[in-house]
């Protein structure tokens, strides 16, 4: 079986085991004309009509080809969808092709799901967000998604060998601003969705990949919401509002802790690092700063190495975030020897009211460049300091050795007075 990544559109270098904070779902919602129970096939293109009838999907089997691309092994699978590794034949480059699993005439909400996280992720056009090349629909009806193939490690992965190094003895303080760097570029990434009406509703490091040459990217925008999304969507999370919840699932949940995954139905995101709003189901009151609360818990882990709510199981997990219980991760920031003015900044992110919190990410990543910029002055000031007082010490050595010269010389007599 494949390996399993939170978001399927992810290959990384090596394999390694499902980080644990989990995957997310897809759940965005109809286009203006669908129906959650119709049984239409699926269009790419909304323009086009259908001449066939479409051929009935096989299984959740990946396809040899879809359009320009030639599939090649699969990389990633999720309860709704299927990743391979893919060669595109007309710029021969390798990509990564996401294919739905499910029959579109069965499930139409599914594909229209599929379509709109295309159109999110598309129009999102930031080296922050990873570029989408093609969407398109193969013979049997079920939507296709070509997008870059990123490899590299995710932000949570590289967070898990720090911690192990630290834990060996072998870690070091002084990469801690390499980390906040990466943490400055997701908040400038979700400042320029949030200036588009988007919210991603799922951040956590798992969804943030960082490449061999610094490059990162914020991942998985299926639980990304729209300013422009109506009604629909507000139903479809009502507590008690019937959702295909076991089909949206990952299969790789069947390998991660219960309190990590994201959860399907009323509740949406990853527990450890939700808003207080999003766990209870407040659909009414998320906004931006709700992606403020989860870069805050994104900090939190970078200082602490731990995320806002940690417990033994799901419902433990998903209780504290409800009740906004985060005085056990504040006291974990105060006591984690980073610099005030981030532990201030962290737990500022992790108030529990959204009131309390910064607007949106462009406040959070300005206070991050702020903060940077601050220690990179600081540092340079600490240099100019260091230069003056070795410049100072070369001169009092070289007035000390005069000094010395000239009393042995008046000690023999070499200098004569008046």
């Amino acid at each position: 079986m494949p390996p399993t990544n939170d978001d399927p559109l992810r290959t990384t270098e090596h394999n390694s085991a499902p980080e644990p904070q989990g995957p997310s779902i897809l759940t965005t919602d109809f286009p203006p004309d669908a129906e959650a129970g119709a049984t239409q096939p699926f269009l790419a293109d909304p323009n086009l009509t259908a001449s066939v009838a479409p051929t009935p999907p096989t299984a959740d089997v990946l396809p040899t080809a879809a359009g320009r691309y030639t599939l090649g092994a699969e990389i990633a699978r999720g309860g709704m969808a299927a990743v391979g590794r893919a060669v595109d034949t007309v710029f021969g480059r390798d990509v990564a092709v996401k294919v739905l699993l499910a029959d579109p005439a069965e499930r139409p909400h599914l594909a229209q799901r599929f379509l709109e996280e295309a159109r999110i992720t598309g129009l999102l056009q930031h080296p922050g967000v990873p570029p989408v090349h093609d969407l398109g629909a193969l013979p049997d009806g079920r939507p296709f998604l070509a997008m870059q193939l990123i490899e590299g490690h995710t932000f949570a992965e590289l967070l898990k060998e720090r911690r192990a190094g630290e834990a060996s003895g072998h870690g070091s303080a002084n990469d801690l601003p390499l980390f906040l760097r990466v943490f400055e570029q997701v908040c400038q990434t979700v400042a320029f969705a949030h200036s588009k009406g988007i919210i991603h509703r799922d951040l956590k490091p798992a969804n943030v990949m960082v490449g061999a040459f610094g490059e990162v990217q914020v991942m998985d925008w299926g639980l990304a919401k729209s300013k422009d999304e109506g009604r629909r969507r507000k139903d479809e999370e009502k507590p008690g509002a019937s959702s295909d919840s076991s089909f949206l699932l990952p299969l790789s949940s069947l390998f991660l802790p219960p309190s990590s995954l994201t959860q399907a139905g009323s509740i949406l995101g990853t527990p450890s690092y939700m808003p207080p709003e999003q766990a209870r189901g407040e659909i009414d009151r998320i906004d931006a700063r709700a992606d403020v609360f989860t870069l805050g818990g994104i900090l939190c882990e970078v200082l602490t190495g731990k995320p806002p709510f940690t417990g033994a199981n799901a419902a433990e997990v998903l209780a504290q975030a409800q009740a906004g219980r985060v005085g056990g991760t504040f006291s974990r920031l105060e006591a984690c020897g980073a610099d005030a003015e981030l532990v201030r900044m962290a737990k500022q992110y992790l108030a529990p009211e959204a009131h309390e919190r910064p607007a949106d990410a462009g406040e959070v990543a300005r206070a991050a460049a702020a903060h940077r910029s601050g220690v990179e002055e600081r540092l340079r000031q600490a240099e100019v300091e260091r230069a003056a007082a070795t410049a100072k010490a070369v001169e009092q050595r070289k007035r000390r050795r005069i000094q010395v010269v000239f009393g042995e010389a008046i000690a023999t007599g070499h200098v004569s007075g008046n």
